[in-house]
């Protein structure tokens, strides 16, 4: 998934749940040349939480699903899926029906 979007158009939900989970990757069994490229955690996640949110969304949009989740923290969810969506839409091209003659 391509994502026109800037780093600062992402939602705050979204981005910190991006960042949890590049730093739940970061402390999972890597090897010494990983964590010596990544360097600390907190420089990998300020580095590559971008690379999280496909995972972000899908995560919250499970989140959505489950019998527990109260109304306002699925409205929250909601309405940043829906903010992500729109900024990240903005600018791209319709596709026409039309054919070329």
């Amino acid at each position: 998934m391509l994502l026109q979007i800037r780093a600062g158009e992402v939602p705050k939900l979204i981005k910190h749940t991006a960042q949890e989970i590049a730093g739940a990757f970061y402390d999972m069994h890597r090897t010494d040349q990983f964590r010596a490229q990544a360097g600390s955690q907190r420089q990998f996640v300020r580095r590559y939480w971008t690379d999280h949110i496909p995972v972000a969304i899908e995560c919250l949009t499970g989140v959505l699903a489950l019998p527990g989740t109260s109304e306002h923290e699925k409205e929250a969810i909601y309405d940043a899926l829906t903010l992500f969506q729109e900024r990240s839409s903005a600018g791209t091209p319709s596709l026409s029906m039309r054919t070329l003659q």
